[in-house]
């Protein structure tokens, strides 16, 4: 079995590469490492051949920067990349912050700058994929991960598509902890977009525990800082639990007041920190010094996700192990490999999952077209994904769906086609945008930057 990751050059790749021995049911004859960034995916594609080696060289794992040799004949394509790379982020949330609007790198301008970058290049890797790799299944972890899904389902020449996000697993997960109860136990209902989720219930024993969770709430937030975000009084007034990315919608003045009193983005972050990575793995790599350097990368790693969402919210860095008890549970597999290597497990052998995938709605919430593609929970087997009916959602989540929905359908659109009116009223419609004089301003920039990113708007 072939297993290709687009954006091989990643940093987060070895931790890929590493979780893929977690799991002794899913076996690879081959993994290969795509990307175009030469430099970077020899510095991580040793790190990763290192890993590999010290677990008996369990398969064989190719390098490349030839697209076509990447995906031929592969069974699952996992895609994770990064068009302008960690530079072009801070660009993204630097241009959105110049007039005032959240700069986030999937939420907002951000995610739409982002968008229009990516699209092209996935919909042409699509046409190979069709083309070389007609089986495969194509995982999309590629951000902003609802807009790829939506365009490659809407426009892809492949249409074995899922789209991925692991926030769902983290939430399932701390509710486990919080709970005291195994994943396998915890049934944690889910609906919306990507990053714009509500849980409204949460199943124990054929019983809704969700009343009670919200009625202690404080505890809730206590042990998971996902939580943390959020005020009490919020979440009993809406009766749900968010996906942590509602901060942004739910904190707008909070959030940009917080990032703008930041000495940096968290995009200008992510690049400090990886130059410095970087400049640390290249002489040990060279000098084939490779424990050090999986050491290295390991404590950067960790030091990235100690301040995730740090700087919008408190502006301090969270403990990841904050009030952890020392329960004797399983959790759901989450992170950049977890839910991809879930989804392959329940498709090659067979292992019904009920996991939470960004695909086209098909009437499984009412009031959105059959083609939206939404977040929600889905059976997955050897036949491939099954959406399970929401129905009818609250008033107070469809407020927020309806007009990202609606952004979502236009960003896609402009993206493919260069549509300039499109974009206008993608960036209009977005309710973090306060109006269409600034929508314009935000386009207008991020056009005269990535000028050379986005002939299709010449």
């Amino acid at each position: 079995m072939k297993l290709t990751i687009l954006g091989g050059a990643g940093m987060r790749t070895p931790m890929l590469i590493n979780g893929l021995f977690k799991h002794e049911d899913i076996k690879f004859e081959e993994v290969v490492l795509f990307d175009n960034d030469k430099e970077r995916l020899e510095i991580m594609g040793h790190i990763s051949r290192f890993i590999v080696e010290s677990k008996d060289n369990a398969f064989k794992l190719t390098l490349t920067t030839d697209i076509r040799e990447a995906v031929i004949g592969a069974d699952f394509i996992y895609s994770a990349i990064r068009v302008g790379q960690e530079e072009a982020r801070t660009m993204d949330e630097r241009i959105s912050l110049n007039h005032g609007v959240i700069g986030q790198e999937t939420t907002g301008p951000g995610g739409f700058a982002m968008a229009l970058r990516t699209i092209p290049m996935m919909l042409d890797y699509s046409k190979i994929i069709n083309e070389l790799a007609p089986n495969a299944w194509l995982l999309n972890f590629t951000n902003p991960a609802g807009l790829l899904a939506q365009a490659l389902n809407t426009y892809g020449s492949h249409k074995k598509v899922i789209g991925i996000c692991d926030a769902h697993a983290g939430i399932k997960n701390a509710l486990g902890k919080y709970l005291k109860v195994p994943h396998t136990e915890l049934q944690a209902g889910y609906f919306g977009l990507n990053h714009l989720g509500w849980v409204p219930n949460v199943y124990v024993n054929g019983q809704d525990r969700l009343p009670e969770i919200i009625d202690n709430y404080e505890k809730l937030a206590s042990v998971s800082h996902i939580f943390s975000f959020f005020d009490p009084e919020l979440i009993r007034n809406i009766k749900m639990l968010p996906n942590e990315y509602l901060y942004y919608f739910y904190y707008k003045s909070e959030a940009l007041n917080n990032i703008r009193n930041a000495k940096e983005t968290r995009g200008e972050q992510i690049v400090k920190l990886n130059r410095e990575l970087l400049d640390q793995l290249i002489p040990l790599v060279k000098e084939k010094k490779m424990e050090k350097a999986l050491e290295k990368y390991e404590k950067t790693m960790e030091s990235r996700s100690s301040t995730y969402m740090s700087k919008e919210t408190t502006g301090d860095e969270h403990d990841v192990h904050e009030n952890e008890e020392a329960i004797d549970i399983t959790f759901e597999e989450e992170g950049y490999e977890g839910l991809a290597l879930n989804i392959i497990k329940s498709i090659v052998n067979n292992k019904q999952q009920v996991l939470t995938l960004n695909v086209p709605n098909n009437g499984a919430i009412n009031n959105l077209r059959d083609d939206d593609v939404v977040e929600i929970p889905c059976l997955v087997n050897k036949n491939g994904y099954f959406p399970l009916n929401v129905g009818e959602v609250p008033d107070v989540s469809m407020s927020l769906i309806k007009p990202v929905k609606t952004y979502e359908r236009l960003t896609v659109s402009a993206a493919v086609t260069g549509n300039y009116k499109e974009a206008l009223q993608a960036l209009a419609v977005h309710p973090l945008v306060p109006s269409y004089k600034v929508a314009k301003a935000i386009l207008d920039d991020y056009l005269q930057v990535y000028r050379d990113y986005l002939p299709q708007f010449s």
